[in-house]
């Protein structure tokens, strides 16, 4: 019984330390759309499609699909990219930018669902572009 809680903490500490990430640079493009189908989709959130050549610096199992997330942390995220407000004659924002995330989790299960990551600083952002509706 004694060897049970030295292995439990051990797990344990080998779990948090798995959670643990060094932060990613990426450059890609942010998006923040708010169309109708986006918003059944997705909800009101940003998300992030970093430039093919950098799809292997996310910790995420091999797929087919292009590799794309959304922030866990989105009002900050909004706040950090400088996401302009919500406006009638738009479908949302988008622009290029360099970021730095953490805390990448990748969406392994069935059905409907997308990969998140904690927005840790913006290095650098263009200025938004509107996205037409369609």
């Amino acid at each position: 019984m004694k060897l049970a809680a030295p292995l439990l903490l051990a797990t344990a500490c080998l779990s948090a330390h798995a959670q643990m990430q060094t932060p990613i640079v990426l450059d890609g493009q942010y998006s923040a759309r708010t169309d109708e189908m986006s918003l059944q989709i997705i909800g009101n959130r940003a998300c992030f499609a970093p430039d093919k050549a950098q799809w292997g610096r996310l910790p995420r199992p091999a797929a087919t699909h292009d590799a794309w997330f959304c922030f866990s942390n989105d009002g900050e995220a909004r706040r950090l990219l400088r996401v302009p407000a919500r406006q009638a004659d738009n479908c949302g924002w988008q622009a290029r930018a360099r970021i730095v995330i953490d805390t990448y989790q990748p969406y392994v299960e069935q059905g409907d669902g997308n990969d998140m990551a904690r927005l840790q600083s913006v290095v650098k952002v263009a200025q938004p572009n509107a996205i037409a509706c369609e």
